[in-house]
Parts: structure tokens; sequence; C-alpha cells
């Protein structure tokens, strides 16, 4: 396997890009920071749809303390796993490397936003294909700089923010200072912010403390432009919170920009017609946070299969039909609407389906595998015959 080697220049600084011989989704930058006055690593985990498709764009989730291997290994490969299955939005990984923690991270230092948004972001966006969107996650420490960079005059550098088991520390309390004088003032933030902390041990409860503090805050000045999840996570102590808070956050978070199935399980209730529920559901997002992402042909068949499994045949077809307004010619899509046809007995509907499925599935024939094409044709062939008795 192939070992590449890119040299690219960028500002007044100089980067080298390497493609691990074991896993070609993971990409390692080398930049020579004039920040820092030395070499900083980032690492990049790109999504297995990336290199399927050369057009789609993708929000882009930050991951402090990625020196430790083993951190950066759950986050990137939770995340991986979420993504190919369809649980949050698509998006790419960047990990960032830092030298000392513990300095970088204090309320104090601005060394690690001006590096993030002079050094990393410029690469990331100038080499990779992003919509814009940046979210940040980081614990402990990593969680202070979370909470210090959204409540502060840096808070436009990320769209969404992730602490766990954040560790503001500080003897001024400066972070929590901060959130009081912003939500004081109505600050008109569109961002989203999460927050989780356990219940075992001594640090989780006094990061507790500080999740609260901002909770209170947030009843005595209520901002509907600042969406925020205070997530206490029951029987787990402060590494132990890692992994079930990756996952709840990123779910969460996706959930404010991207109708998830979940979403548009909630908004299917009482409705034969789910579509006007998810554009108005889209609107709105978009009006507090400037952003949303929507789901993809894929996704939409994927959600309206399920719709179909539990025998809601309205609902499925509504999403069939979303999916459709993505990728009007998409063949599967029809068999499966031909499907749900046929199961609610719906034989006039179902029959000229099948005719017009027919013949897309000809016209798609080397797109497809030769038994998905086999079993397809005869099952058409079958469901046709049927209708003539």
């Amino acid at each position: 396997m192939r070992k590449f080697l890119i040299t690219a220049f960028i500002l007044s600084f100089t980067f080298t890009l390497f493609l691990s011989a074991q896993d070609k989704q993971e990409v390692v930058h080398t930049i020579n920071s004039e920040i820092f006055g030395k070499e900083r690593q980032i690492k990049v985990f790109l999504p297995n749809r990336y290199n399927r498709d050369s057009i789609a764009k993708y929000p882009v989730t930050y991951i402090l303390d990625a020196q430790h291997k083993i951190f950066w290994d759950a986050a990137k490969g939770n995340i991986g796993y979420l993504v190919d299955n369809y649980s949050v939005m698509p998006m790419i990984v960047v990990g960032v490397v830092s030298d000392n923690r513990g300095s970088e991270f204090n309320p104090s230092n601005p060394k690690l936003q001006e590096h993030l948004q002079k050094e990393v972001f410029p690469i990331v966006e100038a080499n990779y294909r992003t919509d814009g969107f940046r979210a940040i996650l980081g614990h402990s420490w990593g969680g202070a700089f979370v909470g210090n960079t959204l409540f502060s005059d840096k808070r436009d550098m990320f769209n969404a923010y992730i602490g766990i088991s954040p560790s503001f520390g500080d003897t001024d309390n400066v972070i929590v200072k901060r959130a009081d004088s912003l939500l004081k003032l109505n600050t008109k933030f569109g961002k989203y912010l999460y927050f989780s902390y356990g219940d075992v041990g001594r640090r989780e409860v006094e990061f507790a403390g500080y999740v609260n503090s901002i909770d209170s805050l947030l009843k005595r000045y209520p901002n509907k432009t600042l969406a925020f999840d205070r997530r206490p996570i029951e029987r787990v102590g402060h590494w132990q919170i890692v992994g079930p808070s990756i996952c709840d956050g990123l779910i969460s978070m996706s959930r404010n920009y991207f109708a998830d199935q979940k979403v548009m399980q909630d908004l299917s209730y009482g409705t034969y017609d789910i579509k006007p529920f998810v554009d108005s559901f889209y609107l709105k997002q978009w009006k507090i946070f400037g952003y949303t992402h929507e789901p993809s042909a894929a996704y939409l068949n994927f959600v309206a299969n399920d719709f179909r499994d539990l025998e809601q045949w309205d609902i499925a077809l509504s999403v069939y039909k979303m999916a459709l307004e993505k990728a009007e010619t998409t063949v599967k899509i029809y068999v499966n609407i031909c499907d749900v046809y046929d199961k609610m007995g719906r034989k006039d509907l179902a029959e000229s389906s099948f005719r017009k499925t027919k013949k897309l599935l000809e016209e798609q024939k080397s797109e497809v595998s030769k038994n998905y094409y086999r079993d397809v044709s005869e099952w058409i062939d079958e469901k046709l015959n049927s209708y003539k008795e």
C-alpha cells in the first residue's frame, strides 16, 4: 500500500501531509506554527463516504487532546461509527495535538485560539470539502477551553460546543463570570452548548457545580439563541464519562441542525404527511443557528424503510417522496415505494409504480449489483403477473 507525501504552502507557514499506510481515512498535518514557535500537528479523520462522493461538503468537529492516542482513537472511532450508521450528520473530524494542555487550555492564554483561527482552520478548509460549520469537543481542561471560548469575544470560532466533565477550576471562576456578563446582556449566540458530568468521585462533584452554575445563569437570563443541554450521566466518574458523552453529545448536537430519524419520528405523530413539519423544523433552526444540514436521499430512504417496517405506510411514502426530491430517478427508492403500495393493497398505484420501476431498473442495470438486478426483476414480474389474475 502506497504512502503519499504532499507538501503545500498556505499563508506564511508550511505543512506536510502524510497518508497512513494502515488507514487511508486518517491524515496527519505538521504545521510550522508561528504562534507557538515550533512544529504542531493536527490529525484529520475522513468519513467513509468522503472519497465516494467528490461533491458533498461536510461539517467539521475539532477534538482537543488528540496527542493522547487512546482518547483520539476512541473519539474518531465513535464518531466514525455514528456517521456510518446514520446516527449523526456526516462530518470530518480534526484532532488537535497539544504539547502542554494545562497552559494551552488556561482561560488566560489566547495562543490556542489564535493557532486554530490562523493556522489550523485555513489548512482544513483549503484541503477538504467543508461547509463552514465547526464544532469543538473537549474533556476536563479541554472542557474549560470549550466554555472559555464560547463565553468570550471568540465565540464565533465555532457553531457548537461540547464540554465533557469541564474543569473550569480557576480560583477567580472567570468562565462563569464571563457567562454571567454575556447572558445578562442578552447576547446573541446562535450556538449549541452541551456540558456533561458524572456522579462518581470528587472531580465530578466539583465539575457538576460548574455546569449547574451555567444552568442557573440560563434560567435567570433565558436566551433563545443558546441551545443548552445539561447532561448528568449516572454511575460514571471522570474517565468513564468520556465514551457516553462523545456519543450523546454529538447525537444531541446533530438534532439541532439535522432532522434525523428521532426528529422525524417526533414530527410524524398525528400526521400523514411529514414534509411540511420537516420544512418548518429547518426554517426554525436556521433562524436560530444560521445553519442546517439537510439529509441525503440515501438517509431519507433509510428512515422511510423503518417507517415502512413499522407499517406506518403514509409516513413512509412521505419520506420516500422527500428522498426523490433529492434523487428523482433512483431506482432503489422506487422499489421501496412499490413495496409500500403493494403492502397497503393499493393495486392501482402499485401496478403503475412497478411498471415505472421496471423501466428504471433496466436503465440503471449497470449501477446495481447483478444479484439486486436479478432479484428485483423477478419480484416485479411476479407482482405484475399477480395483478393480472
